[in-house]
């Protein structure tokens, strides 16, 4: 989906970014984080060709970002920043349209996404369409900030450390709406950050950065489980901490971050996730985000022919234990039961995570060796 190839910057005698390469794939959501200065900001100005490289070439889908018109490729790249940039003479409505507008949309179609996007956040149309920027929070103004940038639908959705500036409440309640945008539109996001906590709440793969290199490319599990280097440790801090044994629960060694889908999502459409994903099966949830139960690969091949989507086809014999839960009965539970995981819910029955036996096992590590 995304490709950089040998990819570099300087200024003058000054090295920017030093011949990264990487590769991140479609539905992804990557975050990029490093100290200050580490290149994160410019690696994805580069996605949008805000910044040029000075050597190397970025591909889209194939196809050399370079070949293609800086304006219309930006039309069709997402782009939110701390700063949001509403236009204050447009209402809430207006801003979020404006793209699709310059892409000559018609009024019907924009009506249609604007009550689309803002019903996915919680607000209403009849009551915040008509609004001005001035008269939302900042909270709102991010939000609507954020659905701007998904209103002509772009394939790819860069976000440049866009809650930095929002209280901690409102922060966290907007990471949980772009995860869950995120994964409703299967879109690839890029998200620079240097808040540690955020990347491993938000990210399918962190790409750690610095001095314009990349240090560690990894999913979260793997980079809290094999940081590779002191740099990463420090940033990782508290999270790779030891817990007292005694008051280990479910939540502190479960994977979290883990993808579901709606229990409405076509057969095809859960197969193609498989693949991207290499997995062989889903965990399923409702409409309200409650766990449904699980769809595999092997159930799909056998009865997936006659069903359309995969609620036919969920079985529930996969284990479920809850947050709170104590470390040893969940521990117990996935060596007696078989299973290969165990999924881990909240207090309204919604997926938090799984615990693995290699989560399990890291976790046991760390209280004997630290």
């Amino acid at each position: 989906m995304l490709r950089f190839e040998h990819v570099s910057l300087s200024y003058g005698a000054q090295k920017i970014i030093d011949d990264i390469s990487f590769e991140i794939q479609e539905g992804q959501m990557a975050v990029l984080i490093g100290p200050s200065g580490c290149g994160k900001t410019t690696t994805l100005k580069m996605i949008n060709r805000l910044i040029e490289p000075s050597a190397g070439k970025i591909f889209i889908n194939g196809e050399d970002i370079t070949a293609q018109d800086k304006v219309e490729l930006r039309r069709h790249i997402g782009y939110v920043i701390q700063q949001i940039g509403l236009f204050p003479n447009m209402t809430v409505a207006q801003n979020i349209c404006v793209v699709p507008n310059l892409l000559k949309w018609s009024k019907e179609e924009c009506d249609r996404i604007v009550h689309q996007l803002l019903e996915l956040v919680n607000m209403p149309y009849e009551q915040y369409a008509h609004k001005y920027p001035s008269e939302l929070s900042g909270g709102q103004q991010q939000r609507i900030g954020i659905l701007r940038a998904l209103a002509a639908s772009p394939p790819i959705v860069l976000m440049d450390e866009p809650f930095s500036a929002l209280d901690p409440m409102t922060r966290r309640s907007l990471q949980q709406e772009v995860r869950s945008l995120q994964q409703k539109l299967n879109k690839t996001f890029v998200f620079v950050t240097h808040d540690m906590e955020e990347a491993l709440d938000l990210a399918d793969v962190i790409i750690f950065m610095n001095q314009g290199k990349i240090v560690q490319m990894a999913p979260p599990e793997e980079m809290l489980e094999h940081p590779a280097s002191g740099q990463i440790q420090d940033f990782l801090g508290k999270f790779i901490q030891a817990a007292s044994p005694k008051g280990l629960t479910a939540a502190d060694f479960m994977r979290s971050g883990v993808y579901t889908v709606p229990a409405s999502r076509g057969i095809n459409e859960c197969v193609s996730m498989m693949q991207r994903r290499n997995v062989d099966t889903l965990i399923v949830v409702d409409d309200a985000k409650r766990y449904q139960g699980t769809v595999s690969i092997a159930d799909i091949r056998l009865t997936g022919h006659v069903v359309r989507t995969i609620d036919p086809l969920i079985r529930c014999n996969t284990p479920t234990v809850h947050g709170g839960d104590n470390a040893k009965d969940c521990f117990d539970l996935l060596i007696s039961s078989g299973a290969p995981y165990l999924v881990v819910l909240d207090g309204e029955e919604r997926v938090l995570g799984i615990i693995t036996k290699t989560s399990m096992a890291s976790a046991m590590a760390e209280q004997l060796w630290g």
